[in-house]
C-alpha cells in the first residue's frame, strides 16, 4: 500500500515484542504430561485469529500508523485512505511479506503466513469490514448527477466509464462513513496539499495540448491530455505553459449542490463500491499465495 511506513530504528524492537507476546497464543500448550492441548471449538479459534491480529497490529504497526490505523507521526492513514482502500488482500498480503525498502517499511514474511493472515484481517476491522452504513439519499439521482450537472465523470472513473485524469472512484466508498465522503467532496484534499490544476501546453509547431502533469524534469515533460493519452513533451519544443485558473477538483460543491444531491452523490458512490466489492475476484487474486 503507498507509503505504508514503518521506523527502521524501531522495527526489530518490535518485531521481538511481537514474538514474545504471540508465543502465548499461538504456542502448543501442554497438559503438564507433555500432551497436546485439546481441539479447540471453531469459535475460540476465530476468536483466536482476531486476537493474534490485534497483538501482531499492537506491536509491529501501531507505533507507526496509530492504533486505529488512521496515522501517526511516523506512518500515514492506512484504516480510510483511498488508495490503501482499494488495495486487494492480494496486493496488501504482498506487501508485508516483501515489505517497501524505499519508503523504509521492512518486510514481515518472517512472520508466516498464519500470522499475516491474521494482521490482514485487523487492518480489514480497522477499515470497517463488516460495518454497512446505511445508503444515503437517491443513488440514481447520484449517478446522474455524477454523469451529468456536477461534472464528476470527466475527471473520474467508475466502472469503466469516466475520465482519466483522476482516481477511479470505482472501490472508493468502500469502507467510509457517508460523512468522510461527504467531506471528501465538499473540501477535497483537506486543505492539506496545492490543488491540481489543469494546463495548456502550446508547442511551437503549433500543437495545443491541455491535461495534467504527471512528471517533470529539467529536460521534459509527461502530460497526460483529457482523452487518457500520455505526450512526453521536450520542453525545448514549449513555447507557453498555461495553467487553469480552477483546480481539476471543484472546491465549491458545498455551495453548488444542495445537501440532498450530496447524500445522492455519496449514496450512489456507496453503491457502486458495494456492487464492485461484490463482484468475484481476478483469477490473479483468488490464487493461494
Amino acid at each position: 500500500m503507498c507509503e505504508m511506513t514503518f521506523h527502521r530504528g524501531s522495527s526489530r524492537f518490535f518485531f521481538l515484542l511481537l514474538v514474545v507476546s504471540t508465543t502465548t497464543v499461538t504456542g502448543t500448550t501442554g497438559t503438564g504430561l507433555g500432551r497436546p492441548a485439546p481441539p479447540q471449538k471453531q469459535e475460540t479459534s476465530a476468536a483466536s485469529s482476531a486476537g493474534i491480529g490485534r497483538q501482531t497490529y499492537e506491536a509491529i504497526c501501531a507505533n507507526c500508523h496509530g492504533l486505529d490505523g488512521r496515522g501517526g507521526e511516523r506512518g500515514p492513514n492506512i484504516a480510510s485512505r483511498a488508495d490503501v482502500l482499494q488495495l486487494s488482500d492480494r496486493d496488501i498480503l504482498q506487501i508485508l511479506r516483501e515489505g517497501i525498502p524505499s519508503a523504509g517499511m521492512p518486510a514481515f514474511g518472517s512472520l508466516g503466513s498464519a500470522k499475516l493472515s491474521a494482521l490482514l484481517d485487523h487492518l480489514r476491522t480497522l477499515q470497517g469490514k463488516g460495518i454497512a452504513s446505511p445508503i444515503p439519499g437517491n443513488p440514481e439521482k447520484g449517478q446522474r448527477l455524477f454523469f451529468g450537472t456536477a461534472r464528476c465523470s470527466e475527471c473520474h472513473m467508475v466502472g469503466g466509464e469516466g475520465g482519466f485524469l483522476s482516481s477511479d472512484l470505482s472501490a472508493y466508498a468502500g469502507n467510509l462513513a457517508p460523512s468522510e465522503i461527504r467531506g471528501s467532496i465538499t473540501n477535497p484534499g483537506g486543505g492539506s496539499s496545492e490543488p491540481r490544476t489543469l494546463i495548456t501546453a502550446t508547442l511551437r509547431d503549433g500543437l495545443v495540448l491541455e491535461g495534467i502533469v504527471r512528471n517533470e524534469d529539467n529536460f521534459s515533460m509527461q502530460l497526460q491530455s483529457v482523452d487518457g493519452a500520455f505526450h512526453l513533451l521536450k520542453k525545448s519544443d514549449i513555447a507557453k505553459i498555461e495553467p487553469h485558473a480552477q483546480p481539476l477538483m471543484p472546491a465549491d460543491y458545498g455551495s453548488t449542490l444542495t445537501p440532498a444531491q450530496l447524500d445522492d452523490l455519496v449514496g450512489y458512490l456507496m453503491t457502486v463500491a458495494r456492487r464492485t466489492k461484490s463482484q468475484p475476484p481476478a483469477d490473479s487474486e483468488r490464487q493461494d499465495d
